[in-house]
């Protein structure tokens, strides 16, 4: 990370908080306050090696002096959750960006119903932080993922809102699965469904809430991983950078930020799974083949497409570049 936002911060304390699962607390070297950030924020962490990587912060909005995050030790990782668990320790420095949200809060919410499974609870905590002060109704049903039960104990023990989540166990004696089509059947119409956790398990309660009459608006979903199809498979397309002319031939194992940073075109990136919106390209002509996770309809309307992960449907992508 190399811009003017970024700023050192201190590991003041790390915690094992369950099997392969890190929370870091982070605070300012010369105990300042840090900048503020609203409920379900995120944080670019650059990480030993270099890497800028993105953690949901999971305390209260309300406290300036320190951010927390948690971190699992992903094992398809691609460096970022390996380096911070096998490297970083109380006292090392980190640097971070400024606190950015793509799941915020509504302003005029009135009550809401919070899920998460395992490390997806990490934005959830500060978002029944806020809905608690508040004063917004909610539950929040909180699924252990195998081998992580007492996840954030610590956390969740000095809250305001402990008493508000209902627990769900997999693979265990204390076996109890969460019930989608019951928990979201009888909601009144104003309820905000707010859902994280790993694809595969919140996909299908996406898809649950919308058929028992959530409209998109009130679904708010955070994701740690994109899809993207294997590249291999992949078309090979060209691109063209407009203000110079230059046409490059994007291979099929290539992304087009990869790619046209190897020919010297530097697009900036930061969770390449096309979820930040850090890459954000106009597109002045070519058909896009979105993958992201992030645009909405009308960005992509607008020409815009996430050159991460997104591509070309035809032969050719000319970038506002």
């Amino acid at each position: 990370m190399t811009d003017d936002t970024s700023r050192p911060v201190i590991v003041a304390k790390r915690t094992e908080e369950a099997h392969n699962m890190v929370s870091f607390e982070l605070a300012d070297p010369n105990g300042a306050e840090l900048p503020a950030f609203s409920a379900g924020s995120h944080l670019d962490v650059t990480v030993p090696g270099g890497l800028t990587r993105q953690y949901s912060l999971c305390n209260s909005s309300s406290e300036r002096n320190r951010y927390v995050i948690g971190v699992w030790n992903d094992p398809n990782s691609r460096g970022g959750s390996k380096a911070l668990h096998l490297q970083v320790n109380e006292g090392d420095t980190l640097h971070v960006g400024l606190p950015r949200n793509r799941f915020r809060v509504p302003r005029g919410a009135k009550r809401a119903l919070l899920l998460a499974r395992g490390i997806g609870m990490t934005p959830i905590l500060s978002i029944a932080d806020e809905l608690k002060s508040r004063g917004i109704p909610f539950e929040l049903h909180f699924v252990h993922a195998m081998m992580s039960p007492g996840l954030f104990q610590g956390l969740i023990a000095g809250s305001n809102f402990a008493e508000h989540i209902k627990y769900y166990y997999e693979a265990s004696e204390l076996n109890q699965l969460l019930d989608p089509a019951a928990l979201l059947g009888d909601q009144p119409e104003d309820t905000q469904l707010f859902i994280c956790g790993v694809d595969w398990w919140q996909d299908p309660i996406i898809k649950t809430a919308k058929l028992k009459g959530f409209a998109e608006e009130r679904i708010h979903v955070e994701r740690f991983t994109a899809k993207v199809p294997d590249a291999v498979l992949d078309k090979v397309f060209d691109v063209k950078i407009a203000s110079s002319g230059a046409v490059f031939k994007v291979p099929g194992d290539k992304t087009v930020t990869a790619f046209l940073e190897e020919k010297g075109v530097k697009i900036p990136t930061s969770c390449e799974q096309g979820m930040c919106g850090a890459c954000q390209t106009k597109v002045l002509e070519g058909d896009v083949d979105h993958r992201d996770k992030r645009l909405s309809a009308e960005q992509r309307e607008a020409g815009y497409f996430l050159a991460c992960v997104s591509r070309a449907k035809g032969d050719l992508l000319v970038l506002d570049l």
